[in-house]
């Protein structure tokens, strides 16, 4: 009786470790695991380049004078729009209207003296043609003997006198002259010290600052206002040196506000620096905008897409599904509920979506290689297909 029992107890347990083994075997070999399917589809792959960065202008300068005097007047205040030529500001212009005045006056003077050496010319040229025409008519009266040798003498004279005075008279002239252009240079000087106690912008733009108060004392260099051109605006983002191959002026970009994200502003790589940051190795891309945003702050952050490639209507799948094995790259397909990796060729790597150029056709079903964390599909595994992950049902 005793034996019965123990061979019985016997009989269980190894009944229950082979069970026990059966159903490790089967959760570990036979349970297909749960995967998430993805189709492989047909259509656009896009190759971009992501960067972040700011709203700026091409130019942007501090208005300042270059004469120093007290402000009086400041027309503008920040966040104003203002066009090329219009006064923004003007600094006491009495000391400068003075030399003006003065100035004025050395040309008057200048001028009266030259008009007046003008005069003393043409009298010194009457009277050298006076001088000369008497001496021509003597010397014929000399040789005949109707006129004395004192008389010729005394012509000479005369005609050396006139001519030594002409010389005189132009020489003062060409002074006078020089005078006349000496005052006007004075006086030229001098309306443009007068201009110069009012600045203009030099472009149409927005005012991003306003440094001075009226009363304050305006020094050469010191900035007054803060200008920014509107003619030229363009967001500057910082990019991965690795897009640094795939850019080139002109390729088209998209804009994301950060104050308004809902809104895409179309754009164009207008410049790309030469210059690599050695921290981040990123490099600046300036892209223009098609349409200036109607609220324009600088300074605002952006969100950027530049489109590096476009591929249309090309076999494409999500590019999470790719994984490399043994030194080939390639992505699971389901088969007859197992899991088998294949070896595919791409083409152009989207961020979601990559062009795959052979191994796959559109009635293929590629899987999601994770199915816990750290952990990945194997080939052969058996497999049981979730919905996929569009959330349609599978084909």
């Amino acid at each position: 009786m005793k034996n019965w029992q123990a061979h019985l107890r016997r009989a269980v347990t190894w009944l229950l470790l082979i069970g026990g083994v059966l159903v490790a075997s089967y959760l570990l070999f036979l349970k297909p695991t749960d995967v998430t399917p993805h189709r492989v589809t047909k259509g656009v792959v896009l190759v971009e380049a992501l960067g972040t960065g700011s709203v700026e202008s091409r130019r942007t300068i501090d208005v300042s004078f270059e004469v120093t005097a007290r402000l009086v007047q400041i027309h503008v205040d920040q966040g104003d729009h203002v066009k090329q030529g219009q006064e923004l500001a003007s600094i006491d212009n009495s000391t400068f209207e003075a030399d003006v005045a003065l100035a004025e006056q050395e040309v008057s003077l200048a001028e009266s003296t030259r008009q007046r050496l003008n005069t003393d010319i043409a009298r010194s040229r009457a009277v050298l043609k006076g001088a000369d025409d008497g001496l021509n008519r003597i010397r014929p009266l000399v040789e005949s003997g109707a006129a004395s040798e004192e008389a010729l003498e005394v012509a000479e004279e005369r005609q050396k006198v006139a001519t030594a005075e002409l010389a005189r008279s132009e020489a003062a002239q060409f002074e006078g002259q020089e005078a006349v252009s000496t005052a006007s240079r004075r006086l030229d000087r001098a309306k443009t010290a007068l201009a110069r106690t009012v600045v203009r912008s030099p472009f149409d733009g927005i005012i991003l600052r306003r440094e001075r108060e009226v009363g304050d004392v305006a020094v050469p260099g010191a900035a007054v206002l803060r200008l920014a051109a509107t003619d030229t605006v363009w967001a500057s983002v910082w990019v991965d040196e690795t897009y640094l191959d795939a850019l080139k002026v002109g390729l088209p970009a998209f804009i994301a506000l950060r104050s308004d994200v809902e809104q895409t502003l179309r754009g164009k790589v207008a410049r790309i620096s030469h210059e690599v940051d050695r921290e981040t190795r990123e490099l600046l891309v300036d892209v223009s905008f098609d349409e200036v945003p109607e609220k324009l702050v600088f300074g605002q952050r952006v969100d950027l897409r530049i489109e590096l490639a476009r591929r249309t209507d090309v076999v494409r799948v999500p590019t999470r599904v790719v994984i490399q094995r043994d030194g080939q790259e390639g992505a699971f397909v389901a088969d007859g509920g197992r899991a088998e990796f294949r070896a595919l060729d791409f083409g152009k790597r989207g961020r979601e979506l990559i062009e795959v150029t052979g191994g796959l056709s559109l009635d293929d079903v590629v899987l999601d290689p994770s199915i816990a964390k750290n952990k990945l599909l194997k080939d052969g595994q058996r497999i049981r297909l979730k919905a996929y992950a569009d959330e349609e049902s599978p084909r």
